[in-house]
């Protein structure tokens, strides 16, 4: 058990002595072992303090929270979609849990139990990412399932995915070039900081800066990638997005930037500057929910911003520049992410 975290004060009934009076509602982060392997999870309790010992206790969701916050610890660390990453598809495409399950070819109660209780098989969390990622693939499921559908529901869902399929085509073969130049970059290694990219990872951690930053420039966002995943990689011997950086004229530049750009959670605007230059400016997708970044990669990426958020584009390019990982390498050479051991201290 950790440092305990009271959040705030609650005048309830206590199942602990029985009586109606103040209790803290706390906050922890617990441990559990799932599939033999430790995982931490965040957990919420009520504590008595009329008691020295035993004094906490779980209401029904409580405890339910726990399991689900444990099982997801578990599925980011094998990088499995999450319990809202699964709802958020089915949102996505306003399908039911029964629903996306008859998609899939699945028993009925199938995402019922991803959602609550149990941890999907990878054959089917490769489903589920490729549905997410791909509306045409998903139309296709959706047409060899009919059967499982009404006649009205199944043109229902149909039009929904068309119009999925029609707002979401440039970002769909725009992630299929990322996917395209990174099909070397399909082993853990030195090069993407032991991180396999993953597009939907990826896109929160944009979506995550975009939200807390409202804009950033360019070249600032690419900065701040390349400093969040280094500064990862430094603490923990693993990158978050996957992204592999190479050594341009402003400092580490990710391979596929400009397709980046076309990522879901972000939208940018191109402005002609005084001296007939691009600037983009880059902002958060409203529509887009952020999830899947555990509390350590959120605390990792606040860190990066909360010491560059007021750094101009040169600014950070001249920072940049004085790291030993652009000292070291050359002009369009990768920088491998053994070089941020001595990354210095924000």
């Amino acid at each position: 058990m950790n440092k305990i975290k009271v959040l705030k004060k609650v005048n309830m009934f206590c199942s602990i002595c029985g009586e109606e009076h103040e209790l803290d509602l706390c906050e922890e982060l617990d441990e559990t072992i799932i599939k033999k392997e430790k995982v931490n999870y965040i957990c919420h309790y009520y504590r008595c303090n009329k008691y020295k010992n035993e004094n906490t206790f779980m209401t029904e969701d409580m405890w339910n929270e726990s399991l689900i916050n444990s099982l997801d610890s578990y599925r980011i660390e094998k990088d499995l979609l999450t319990s809202k990453e699964i709802k958020k598809i089915r949102n996505k495409y306003k399908l039911s849990q029964a629903e996306l399950a008859f998609l899939m070819g699945l028993g009925e109660i199938t995402i019922t139990r991803y959602e609550t209780k149990q941890i999907q098989e990878n054959s089917n969390d490769s489903l589920l990412k490729e549905i997410n990622n791909n509306a045409i693939f998903t139309l296709k499921l959706l047409e060899n399932n009919k059967n499982k559908f009404s006649s009205k529901r199944f043109e229902e869902i149909s039009e929904n995915i068309k119009n999925i399929i029609d707002s979401e085509t440039i970002s769909y073969l725009k992630q299929e070039e990322i996917k395209a130049k990174y099909v070397k970059y399909d082993k853990k290694s030195l090069e993407n900081g032991n991180c396999i990219l993953n597009i939907e990872k990826l896109s929160n951690v944009l979506g995550y800066i975009t939200k807390t930053m409202k804009s950033v420039k360019k070249v600032v966002l690419m900065k701040l990638l390349w400093f969040i995943d280094a500064y990862s990689f430094k603490e923990y011997g693993k990158a978050i997005t996957g992204l592999v950086y190479e050594h341009r004229i402003y400092g580490a530049l990710p391979i596929a930037y400009d397709e980046l750009l076309e990522l879901p959670s972000i939208n940018y605007e191109i402005k002609i500057s005084d001296d007939e230059k691009y600037e983009y400016k880059i902002f958060a997708n409203k529509d887009y929910k952020v999830v899947g970044l555990s509390k350590q990669e959120k605390e990792i990426i606040n860190k990066v911003i909360n010491k560059f958020k007021n750094f101009k584009s040169h600014e950070i390019a001249e920072y940049m520049h004085e790291e030993r990982a652009y000292k070291e390498t050359k002009s369009d050479q990768i920088i491998t992410f053994d070089l941020t051991k001595d990354l210095r201290e924000f």
